[in-house]
């Protein structure tokens, strides 16, 4: 039995790109990380993104010269990317990182909004040892000037492991 959408073909056609175009966006900003292309990292977000990585700090405490007294949760929530690009350069500047995202579930919540989830691996080698963290990225997006760009990005992580550099 087939199942008739009330979305005509075209309709249907443009929501399954916009949701391929998100997934690039978010590919290219995984490749900006690894590459410490910073700018592009600002150029992927909108002015007013909300952007948290408050809960990443901790998981440095004890490792590469992190202290307790080191870890202020509220430097790493930060307005627009040019700001998410500063927070990440500093705090992967001379890091070899491994950035994947997988398992994208993108909804669109209307003709120029969107949010996603995406299950996250990462890999950043410091000097002396490597953590492998898993979590997740919880974003919004929208639609501006013709381009989707990341309005809100939340990071979360369900663990992290932390090993010795293998070189």
């Amino acid at each position: 039995m087939n199942v008739i959408h009330p979305d005509s073909l075209e309709s249907q056609v443009a929501k399954l790109w916009a949701i391929e175009q998100i997934k690039a966006l978010k590919s290219l900003y995984f490749q900006a990380v690894d590459e410490k292309d910073y700018g592009t990292i600002g150029a992927l977000f909108t002015a007013d993104a909300v952007v948290d990585f408050s809960g990443e700090p901790q998981h440095h405490v004890g490792h590469h010269g992190v202290a307790e007294g080191d870890v202020n949760p509220d430097s790493w929530r930060v307005i627009g990317g040019a700001e998410t690009g500063r927070v990440i350069a500093s705090a992967v500047q001379d890091v070899v990182t491994v950035h994947q995202g997988h398992d994208p579930q993108i909804v669109l919540t209307g003709p120029t909004t969107a949010r996603g989830r995406w299950t996250l691996y990462d890999m950043l080698e410091f000097p002396g040892e490597t953590m492998h963290g898993f979590g997740h990225y919880f974003e919004q997006y929208e639609l501006r000037d013709g381009k989707w760009l990341i309005s809100s990005l939340r990071l979360t992580r369900l663990r992290v492991i932390w090993a010795p550099t293998l070189r």
